[in-house]
């Protein structure tokens, strides 16, 4: 069966933090101009239809906190929050705890979701910090669903032939030379998924899923015919 995104609506467990139920309401009016509906605050984080999700209120930002009820194999916190005339979703952490749960595309189920629901929202953007630790791969997976951000200048110094035009990191991702660069000499940046509808980092999420599921059929084709022969 070929790979496919998520649908856009959760079905996550959704509740409010002990006292702030109101606080998170009138955040939402204010954000928002209504009161979201507990599947919106879910689908803003791209929880999975299996996870618990927790809303409250911090400094007059909207607070979404996501979590697998019963294994703890992953956890999510986001931020809601207006910036002068726009409305920022910053994904302040997550993190997939069970290492059988990485590379199987659970990431990118549920930023396709979080994208998808944020712009029907009315979300301009999407900000993370795309992280090189320790069991931290933020700073090559974040560009590779489409976010992007300027190459600061100790970067561009360093970049090989071929590269040195760059000027974001969407630049250097787009080609096969430059993943493979930046794989290896990347480091942590602070990145944004613009969700004006048509722009590059729309498209290039759009390119990486259409990518993710030809390489599924590809698979399941040759699953199918090696149990043939």
């Amino acid at each position: 069966m070929a790979w496919r995104p998520w649908t856009v609506r959760s079905r996550a467990i959704v509740a409010f933090l002990p006292g702030e139920h109101r606080a998170a309401e009138r955040v939402s009016q204010r954000l928002f101009g209504r009161t979201l509906h507990p599947r919106e605050y879910a689908g803003l984080a791209g929880a999975p239809d299996s996870a618990k999700v927790e809303v409250g209120a911090s400094d007059g930002r909207l607070y979404i906190e996501l979590g697998d009820p019963v294994a703890a194999t992953y956890r999510g916190y986001y931020y809601v929050y207006g910036r002068k005339a726009a409305i920022v979703l910053l994904n302040d952490g997550f993190h997939i705890h069970l290492r059988d749960m990485r590379h199987q595309g659970v990431g990118l189920q549920m930023f396709y979701r979080q994208a998808r629901n944020a712009a029907a929202r009315g979300v301009d953007w999407i900000d993370a910090l795309a992280g090189r630790r320790r069991d931290e791969n933020g700073y090559y997976t974040w560009p590779r669903y489409g976010f992007d951000c300027p190459l600061p200048a100790s970067i561009r110094r360093r970049l090989p032939a071929g590269l040195e035009h760059s000027r974001t990191l969407l630049d250097v991702m787009s080609c096969k030379k430059g993943r493979a660069w930046w794989q290896e000499h990347g480091t942590a940046v602070r990145v944004r998924f613009d969700l004006t509808p048509g722009n590059r980092s729309r498209r290039t999420l759009a390119e990486y899923i259409r990518t993710r599921a030809l390489g599924a059929c590809a698979i399941a084709e040759r699953i199918v015919v090696t149990a043939c022969n």
